[in-house]
């Protein structure tokens, strides 16, 4: 049996033992790069967290793989990071390019997500030395750590609340949801990706559901128009219809007026509808 949050052993313990001068490697563009999975779920928190900010109407911005300047080991130098997916309280000032971000230009996170791989999963967990505790260091609030296989710790999700300077659990709501309150956004695990949810509960679409919706969305826009256009063609005919009729009338009348009784019923002879002779 797996264990969950509450019984697991190593919440706080370092897996990094050497004297406190030791500290993991410092990230680097090739070694966050995981497995395609690996991409696909830190891909789905960041695309999901920007739908999110986009219908709760907020500032904050997702990023993922950044390079984000600001963050330090316990001596004070400093640690270069690439979180695989950050939320920033103010904008990138050049999004165009490739410069490293910093805590002057876009605020310290407000919430940092690690997906675990066999490159980095080490520093991601470490809360004593490695990517937990600095970002608990640079007071970054909340920190969500996801291991899609629970191969790297015996939990799919740990999700994690500053209190001080420290890392206390944060536990889900009955529906198994993380609550971000400041965000304005929920956090589950469907199995695979860890979905966003925006401030009125609705589920933000992983990549492809939203290819299939768009798809869909087609599909009922080009139906609706060939049943308005269909409709069109019958209000057109009517029209048609009707202003001929209007036209007939006005010959009808002019020829009473006028007295002409046989061209009158010739006229409306011509105008009663064919008849075929039924044996």
């Amino acid at each position: 049996m797996r264990q969950t949050q509450d019984d697991s052993p190593s919440l706080y313990e370092p897996l990094w033992r050497p004297d406190e001068t030791d500290w993991p490697p410092d990230d680097t563009e090739e070694s966050v790069v995981g497995s395609e999975y690996h991409q696909h779920v830190i891909d789905a928190a960041r695309d999901g967290l920007r739908m999110a900010a986009e219908a709760n109407g907020a500032s904050w911005r997702a990023l993922s793989q950044v390079p984000l300047a600001g963050f330090r080991r316990r001596n004070g130098t400093p640690y270069p990071l690439l979180p695989d997916v950050f939320v920033h309280p103010r904008p990138n000032p050049h999004p165009d390019s490739g410069e490293h971000l910093t805590f002057a230009e876009v605020g310290v996170p407000l919430l940092a997500i690690e997906v675990l791989s066999a490159s980095t999963w080490r520093q991601d967990i470490d809360t004593r030395r490695g990517k937990a505790w600095s970002y608990a260091n640079a007071g970054v609030p909340a920190y969500i750590i996801v291991d899609h296989a629970a191969r790297y710790i015996p939990q799919h999700v740990r999700a994690l609340r500053l209190s001080g300077r420290r890392w206390v659990q944060w536990r889900p709501n009955a529906q198994g949801r993380w609550e971000d309150a400041a965000l304005g956004v929920s956090f589950e695990f469907d199995g695979l990706y860890l979905r966003v949810r925006d401030a009125a509960g609705r589920l933000k679409p992983l990549p492809h559901e939203a290819d299939a919706l768009l798809m869909n969305k087609d599909a009922q826009l080009a139906l609706q128009a060939a049943r308005l256009a269909e409709r069109d063609a019958r209000l057109a005919d009517v029209e048609a219809r009707a202003q001929a009729q209007a036209a007939a009338l006005e010959r009808a009348r002019v020829l009473a007026a006028a007295g002409d009784v046989a061209a009158l019923q010739a006229f409306l002879a011509a105008q009663a509808p064919a008849t075929t002779d039924q044996e």
